[in-house]
């Protein structure tokens, strides 16, 4: 996944260079072979600078959207412009309860350009201000006449003339010609424009409400990441001092290896949701719910308030003694199970859990694995190798005997298509709360950077299968076989499931009675432009940029779906839920990264 902080046409010429090809007939078609992808490689190269140099004009263009005004601009438009505008706004009725949706039709014939507002026109009428704008590059490329040809992305969000809250998305074309060593516009054409507008938000924040304390509101919003970084301001200082020793040698990236979560539970059996809130820095929070809509942390009192490097958590009834235990996964630190004795959590990870505990958890599922009636559990493991220093995870993360088979999979890397991280572990019920590892994860320890994996009886046979999210290295789906994991990825799925995974869901979004699963991946616009230009690449490399994956499950195989839940950026997972009560599955995806504000970035920012 980190291949899209890293240069995009430094990793291409990896590919172009390395990658698999047909063995040539002839030295002749070796040179030609050399000469195309060399010709394709600079014809990149020139085009992606020609997009860096129009990074200027386009934040002019946002500056003239802002203000409601995208016309006649000698800034930006090259005398005699033309445009196509749009027209009319047609309404679409039933899609969602509560929003109104609508697409702007395209008007056909190129106008010469006079007005301030005339190429969206329709739609400043409607608007009072925007908010959000966004611009991104799907395409670009040189023309016969030397112009430059741009497809961007538009995303607004603001308030309309009425009040209301808009949001409008769409596509532009632009064709852009240099005069006088400035990138202006000849031609703007819209090719697509919807509007959706709400009365108001669907959610709020009401945090302030529902923590009646000062000191709980206080707890809850407290961010260590500001905390050292404003230490570092009033003191003068020039250097973030991390809160642990262990972050001085884990890479930038590396905050990747260790994030937050939140479990959803009714931890105290009174028939209220509460919520544990596991923290990278700092102690995690058990939020109790009171029952009358507010909540006090009760973490430190019940035993739950572990300090830091938390990834994640897992509720459930372990022993079979009709309360809710818990695991609690960690990264640089090694997993605790707690069991719940009379509302009080107690760590029984040393007795409990032969084998002890994984480094490096970043998720948990658990599922009765071999039908005995006792809840096992499966924890995806997390950590690439290009951290610094390279062998950081084979001597302190890992016992002996995994040391000696993790340099062996080094070894056989790909620095691209599969790099090994650690072991994925399975840990089976034995019974009265205690757990032993299954020998090689039942056949799913895997040995790559897992972000998720998950339970689900996708045959319909009756018991559980698994599905596996990884990073770096393809995704695999394991059948349940009498308690034993088969890896029937290729049976299932053929050459589908090839992105960077980080994570998997499923849900029967057809109704079918069949369990269909959806991986997120990341959605790249500089990615996909970028691979278009070439031919002949791996064909991971196509499928790590074009976003994410639904699959309908036919009973027998997974084929893929062609509908809009691919293109949502850098996603971090997914959730099916019927949010509209129409007897429909509908999905919520998380994604995005973190970008703190210019001066107070620090290297585990992601």
């Amino acid at each position: 996944m980190i291949i899209f902080r890293l240069s995009w046409a430094a990793s291409i010429a990896v590919i172009v260079s390395c990658g698999e090809r047909s063995q040539p007939k002839s030295e002749q078609e070796t040179r030609d072979q050399q000469i195309s992808a060399e010709e394709a490689y600079a014809k990149m190269v020139k085009t992606e600078e020609v997009i860096a140099e129009l990074v200027g004009p386009v934040n002019r263009l946002k500056r003239a959207v802002a203000n409601l005004k995208v016309g006649w601009n000698e800034k930006l438009f090259i005398k005699g412009a033309r445009f196509k505008a749009i027209a009319d706004l047609k309404f679409s009725q039933g899609e969602f309860p509560g929003v109104e949706m609508g697409e702007f039709s395209l008007g056909k014939e190129e106008l010469e350009l006079r007005g301030e507002r005339e190429i969206w026109k329709a739609l400043f009428e409607r608007v009072w201000r925007l908010e959000k704008i966004s611009f991104g590059t799907l395409e670009g490329a040189f023309g016969k006449a030397g112009d430059f040809h741009t497809k961007l992305k538009v995303t607004l969000r603001g308030t309309t003339a009425e009040g209301k809250l808009g949001a409008w998305n769409g596509k532009l074309g632009i064709w852009w010609v240099k005069r006088e060593g400035e990138w202006l516009i000849r031609l703007i054409e819209n090719l697509e424009l919807k509007e959706m507008v709400c009365e108001k938000p669907f959610f709020s924040d009401v945090l302030d409400r529902v923590l009646r304390s000062p000191e709980d509101l206080e707890r809850a919003q407290h961010s260590v990441h500001d905390q050292y970084v404003r230490d570092v301001f009033f003191t003068g200082g020039t250097k973030f001092s991390y809160p642990r020793h262990y972050w001085n040698y884990i890479a930038p990236w590396d905050s990747l290896d260790q994030h937050t979560s939140v479990s959803v539970v009714d931890v105290d059996e009174d028939g209220w949701d509460d919520f544990y809130v596991t923290a990278r820095w700092g102690r995690n929070q058990l939020w109790r719910n009171r029952g009358d809509g507010t909540f006090e942390d009760v973490a430190q009192k019940v035993g739950l308030d572990l300090d830091g490097v938390c990834n994640c958590s897992l509720f459930a009834d372990f022993d079979n003694d009709g309360d809710k235990d818990v695991f609690i996964g960690r990264s640089l630190e090694r997993g605790r199970f707690f069991i719940n004795v009379g509302g009080v959590f107690v760590d029984r990870t040393e007795e409990n859990v032969i084998g002890g505990m994984p480094y490096w958890t970043s998720a948990m599922s658990s599922a009765d694995v071999n039908g005995d009636g006792l809840l096992d559990l499966y924890l995806a493991t997390y950590r690439l190798p290009i951290s610094r220093p390279r062998n950081i995870l084979a001597t302190e993360f890992l016992t002996p005997e995994e040391q000696v088979e993790w340099k062996r999979r080094r070894g056989q890397d790909h620095p691209v298509f599969r790099l090994t991280g650690p072991p994925n572990v399975l840990l089976i019920n034995q019974g009265n709360g205690r757990f032993s590892r299954s020998l090689k994860a039942g056949g799913a320890d895997l040995w790559l950077s897992s972000f998720q994996g998950t339970w689900s009886d996708y045959d319909n046979d009756g018991d559980p299968d698994l599905f596996v999210a990884n990073d770096y290295a393809p995704d695999y789906v394991f059948r349940n076989e009498e308690g034993r994991l088969v890896d029937v990825t290729d049976e299932v799925a053929g050459n589908e499931l090839q992105g960077f995974g980080m994570g998997v869901s499923l849900g029967d979004y057809d109704n079918d009675g069949f369990l269909d699963p959806y991986f997120t991946y990341m959605y790249s616009k500089a990615g996909s432009r970028i691979t278009k230009m070439f031919d002949g690449l791996e064909n991971r490399m196509y499928e790590g940029v074009k976003g994410n994956k639904l699959l309908r499950n036919t009973g027998a195989k997974f084929q893929p779906v062609n509908c809009e839940v691919s293109q949502a950026g850098w996603s971090w997972g997914g959730q099916f839920a019927d949010f509209d009560n129409d007897g429909f599955l509908d999905l919520y995806v998380a994604n995005g990264l973190y970008t703190p504000p210019s001066g107070t970035e620090t290297e585990v920012d992601l």
